[in-house]
């Protein structure tokens, strides 16, 4: 199976600075011109899926590029970041380096919320269904947090590497998913 996996345009708030996960955030002003080239990268494909988070940043998009009936799946949001959602990282992370807080919550789940072990077992058991289901090639509007999960589950990336970089706004990923394992 093989998926094309688009992330969101930018949204409001500043990710760097405040925690957002779940939060259903608005895009920001400029998302038609985001959108645009976004739509272009995905002309002249076809899928015999769509599929978007129900979120309203990666169903905005959908909507723009013509898959406004994509099918809704919660296993398809953003981490749940629980009690931090909405809060400045600065006063999340304190007194301890960056990267040793972040590998805490690989399987350390934060107050309310799903460690990254837990969002990354709802994004494989998606796409193993929709593998099982037998779709060759789909389409999903999603965050940055999926994407990185399914390149991990790909063997892209090891899960704790997959961070360091986040696809772009708006990107379209390929994956393959045919030899994967159930």
């Amino acid at each position: 199976m093989h998926v094309y996996i688009v992330r969101h345009t930018s949204v409001v708030l500043d990710g760097n600075e405040t925690c957002y996960g779940d939060m259903d955030i608005d895009v920001r002003p400029t998302f038609e011109e985001e959108a645009r080239v976004t739509r272009a990268a995905l002309e002249g494909l076809s899928f015999d899926g769509v599929f978007s988070s129900p979120l309203q940043r990666a169903r905005k998009l959908a909507d723009f590029c013509g898959y406004g009936f994509a099918t809704l799946d919660d296993r398809l949001k953003e981490m749940n970041f629980g009690d931090w959602e909405g809060q400045p990282w600065a006063e999340i992370i304190k007194d301890e380096p960056v990267d040793q807080f972040f590998a805490r919550y690989i399987e350390g789940v934060p107050p309310g919320g799903e460690s990254l072990m837990m969002q990354y077992a709802r994004v494989r058991d998606f796409f193993l269904e929709k593998r099982r289901e037998g779709y060759k090639q789909i389409l999903v509007f999603c965050h940055g947090g999926v994407i990185n999960c399914a390149r991990t589950i790909t063997g892209e990336v090891r899960l704790v590497d997959a961070f360091a970089t986040l696809p772009g706004f708006g990107s379209v990923t390929r994956l393959d998913f045919t030899h994967l394992e159930d």
